[in-house]
């Protein structure tokens, strides 16, 4: 395989998930939407929320003063060129803050470090997110 080929992608994949994050945060929530794949999943706060209009929906939900900071590390792709389409995975630590918009304060606390898993999929529109999920990494569940 061409490694540029490869290098390319594995950054396109990677776009995907840092783009969703970066979107969170501002509150672009129709953008967030738009990185799921048309059947796409994401298991958020233990509900499934189906495809873009479920994720806008539950995201169009959360208090206009609630403020979120998402940082991404450790990120890793696995690519799956085998699969038809396209599919990838990125693995990755989330760690979340927020500023705790139920007690009405502007600090922002730790809400959690997550371990993290997307799976992607080729779409003639880009990668888009076909499975969303994460399990609390600290403190320990």
């Amino acid at each position: 395989m061409n490694p540029l080929i490869s290098d390319s992608t594995e950054w396109a994949c990677a776009q995907v998930t840092l783009d969703f994050f970066y979107a969170l945060d501002m509150r672009r929530y129709s953008e967030v939407a738009a990185l799921m794949a048309s059947d796409g999943t994401w298991f958020r706060q233990g509900a499934e929320l189906l495809g873009p209009e479920g994720v806008l929906a539950a995201l169009n939900a959360r208090p206009v003063s609630r403020t979120t900071c998402h940082i991404i590390s450790n990120l890793r792709v696995e690519l799956n060129n085998e699969a038809k389409p396209p599919r990838a995975r990125t693995c990755f630590y989330l760690t979340a803050y927020d500023n705790d918009a139920a007690q009405d304060s502007p600090a922002l606390r730790l809400v959690a470090i997550r371990d993290c898993c997307d799976e992607l999929i080729k779409t003639e529109a880009g990668w888009r997110i076909s499975e969303k999920r994460s399990r609390r990494h600290l403190p320990p569940e």
